[in-house]
């Protein structure tokens, strides 16, 4: 499962409402390049198509150097698209602009979070409530983070060739290498499927199952989760390799999906590619429409699954495995592949779709959802 997203997609809609304002602000010479394309930058973020918001953002903060909305604005399609250099970047542009513009300080730490740097993005929160000691909404945030640094800071490491697997307790340590020898052999048989491998290295946090909780605050239904580092609540894991193996992979697909396609994937080709590309397949998971009349439509599937109930989840992770399933039958994995790298250079979803799939994203849709009744 990947998480964080209903969050993320709020702060994409406030984030676009303020610089809305931000452009419609301006004085009247409203036929200026940097408002113009700030304007189209808006707009691209609210159509989703992260690409074309970065371009004219860009753009944008070289034109006009005072502006820290400008940075951040490209920060945030940054951000979409995977790039997080780039992004980080772009918010600490935003920064050095204003040092006060929070929603740069809100998604840079976010991004240092994601990419298991606790130190900065708790770093961040502070200096910004030192800033301005009224703001508040920070606060929540900001003590959950010191706590899992606390955690944190009794683990250790165990390293094979491609991850890194962190644990709290010495006795544990043989688990934490059986678990990267599961993920080492998880990186082989999926890259090999898929045709890309990962650019670098992955991070799986082994928890117990009260600690899981504490830190991702994920639905108890969840297996595991991945943020920029795979999560996973490990207990008697050993007992029953079949199962880990099951959850390792699918996390090990998410984080490659995030790397060759970013974070603008609709959850259903996310969720389902990981479900897909399962040791034992996805038949098992599709079973569950079987048991029931409820064929949510695709369109319905694009946010994140995390705040679904168990029932709900379960036919959104079987819809999503029998539609990833069907491209793949109809068009081979090497297009879902080039799919991704499209979403991740930027392009707008349904047309990547349509030049990729050779067929209209609401068109497949229809068909979907045909051959599920």
């Amino acid at each position: 499962m990947t998480a964080g997203a209903p969050a993320m997609r709020l702060w994409i809609a406030q984030t676009a409402l303020m610089l809305a304002a931000c452009t419609g602000a301006a004085d009247a010479c409203a036929a200026e390049d940097p408002i113009a394309l700030a304007r189209a930058g808006t707009a691209a973020i609210e159509a989703r198509r992260f690409g074309d918001a970065l371009e004219a953002f860009t753009k944008a903060a070289e034109l006009q150097p005072g502006d820290a909305s400008l940075c951040f604005g490209a920060g945030v399609a940054a951000f979409m698209l995977g790039q997080n250099d780039v992004a980080q970047t772009r918010f600490e542009c935003a920064l050095a602009r204003d040092p006060d513009f929070l929603p740069a300080t809100v998604w840079l730490a976010d991004l240092h979070y994601r990419a298991g740097r606790l130190s900065e993005a708790i770093a961040l929160y502070e200096a910004a409530r030192q800033r301005s000691p009224g703001e508040r909404e920070l606060q929540p945030q900001l003590d959950h983070w010191r706590k899992e640094q606390e955690l944190q800071s009794r683990f250790h490491e165990a390293r094979s060739e491609h991850f890194t697997a962190l644990f709290q307790a010495p006795a544990d340590e043989p688990l934490a290498r059986a678990v990267a020898e599961r993920l080492e052999a998880a990186y082989w048989r999926i890259g090999k499927t898929l045709g890309v491998y990962p650019s670098r290295r992955i991070t799986v946090v082994l928890y117990t199952r009260e600690q899981f909780g504490d830190i991702t605050r994920l639905a108890a239904w969840s297996a595991a989760a991945y943020d920029g580092r795979i999560r996973v609540p490990i207990g008697d894991a050993l007992k029953d390799p079949d199962e880990l193996d099951r959850v390792l992979s699918h996390e090990f697909v998410h984080a490659l999906v995030s790397m060759v396609g970013g974070r603008a994937v609709p959850a259903w080709i996310n969720e389902g590619l990981a479900t897909v590309l399962e040791p034992a397949g996805s038949h098992e998971v599709e079973a569950a429409l079987g048991r029931t009349d409820d064929r949510p439509a695709l369109s319905t599937l694009h946010g994140s699954f995390v705040r679904l109930s168990a029932r709900d989840a379960e036919i959104a992770y079987a819809s999503a495995a029998r539609a990833v399933r069907r491209l793949i039958e109809r068009r081979g994995v090497a297009a879902v592949v080039a799919l991704l790298e499209d979403l991740g250079r930027g392009a707008p979803f349904a047309r990547a779709f349509h030049q990729r799939l050779a067929m209209r994203y609401e068109a497949f849709s229809a068909l979907v959802a045909r051959e599920s009744h």
